[in-house]
């Protein structure tokens, strides 16, 4: 699916799974500095987050979006680990130099078309995903949960989409 001439959003292969890590990682380093520990995030690794994805993406649900043909984004995809929902959108994730781009929307439509009853959780206290999640029609359903990463306890609320 073509968002635009320089974007490109397609289903992950496994030889994109180094990409994948890396913006997961450094993602996570950015977006969640303030509310992990700086021990845990500085010490992730992408080799290791390789790894994982080399094992996920054979299973499908996982979609890369490419800037000039640059992996700069990936979603994931799946049935829901809640009983209550069909389906979960596990993560989403843009590099910072990404954002703005475009390619968040486009990438999470692609991720989750014909999926139903859509649930996906999100940090509380993370007001931009929050945003985008409802602009593409998500709407918090009162459900929350609390997560330790290491010494950091945080809380995160559910969406839904129908």
């Amino acid at each position: 699916m073509p968002p635009g001439d320089d974007m490109t959003v397609r289903l992950a292969e496994v030889s994109d799974a180094a990409d994948v890590a890396l913006v997961h990682v450094r993602t996570w380093q950015v977006v969640y500095r303030g509310h992990m520990p700086d021990e845990l995030l500085d010490n992730l690794s992408v080799e290791a987050r390789t790894s994982m994805w080399e094992r996920l993406i054979p299973s499908g649900g996982v979609w890369v979006a490419l800037l000039d043909g640059a992996v700069v984004g990936f979603a994931s995809t799946g049935p829901s680990r809640d009983a209550d929902a069909a389906s979960e959108l596990y993560a989403i994730y843009l590099l910072p130099s990404a954002w703005g781009s475009g390619l968040a929307e486009p990438l999470l439509t692609t991720a989750l078309s014909g999926m139903t009853d859509t649930v996906l959780w999100v940090l509380e206290d993370n007001p931009r995903a929050r945003r985008f999640y409802e602009r593409l029609g998500f709407v918090v359903d009162g459900m929350t949960r609390v997560e330790e990463f290491g010494s950091s306890v945080v809380k995160e609320v559910r969406y839904r989409r129908s």
